[in-house]
């Protein structure tokens, strides 16, 4: 049977807890969708929320300095600018955390910055905007020592269980 709307609705504010995410609601110029719809594009992201994820990641990685290169214009809010576009972001702890750390270097909101953002790394262009879109890569790596005990305890499970040694041909 399926869920009323209800029951999904309950189903989502439950995991939203249990991943900690906020809901963020950013209001932006129009211009802003559109630079992210097309930096969307380039990269081959179908979801908003993951495109402006990585580029908070990889802002904050790359720490305070890099606010002078990637949001170059200003940051200021002007009453008279109509904000009427909407954008939406569910960020785990994380995130919100990383976007709060922006925000304070460089004391803007967090519609700000992200607007600041959004306009940045589209006016990097293609080919450098996708080193903000592009999902990090982790390196794993065995050590070793555990290489070894592995090895090792996987030789002590074949001489436990020798139905399981291959035996060559006999000549």
């Amino acid at each position: 049977m399926a869920m009323t709307p209800q029951e999904r609705d309950k189903r989502r504010r439950e995991k939203a807890e249990r991943l900690q995410e906020e809901d963020l609601r950013l209001k932006v110029r129009p211009g802003t969708k559109q630079a992210l719809l097309e930096l969307m594009e380039w990269a081959g992201i179908e979801e908003q929320g993951e495109a402006m994820t990585l580029m908070i990641h990889h802002a904050e990685a790359l720490g305070y300095h890099a606010l002078s290169w990637i949001a170059r214009h200003e940051i200021e809010a002007h009453r008279s600018v109509a904000r009427t576009e909407p954008l939406r972001l569910s960020a785990r702890k994380r995130t919100g955390q990383h976007l709060r750390a922006i925000c304070g270097w460089a004391e803007a909101s967090a519609s700000q910055m992200i607007e600041a953002l959004i306009h940045g790394v589209h006016a990097l262009g293609r080919l450098h905007a996708a080193k903000f879109l592009t999902p990090p890569r982790h390196e794993i790596s065995i050590s070793p020592r555990l290489a070894l005990a592995f090895d090792r305890k996987s030789m002590l499970m074949i001489q436990q269980d020798s139905g399981d040694e291959i035996v060559g041909p006999s000549a």
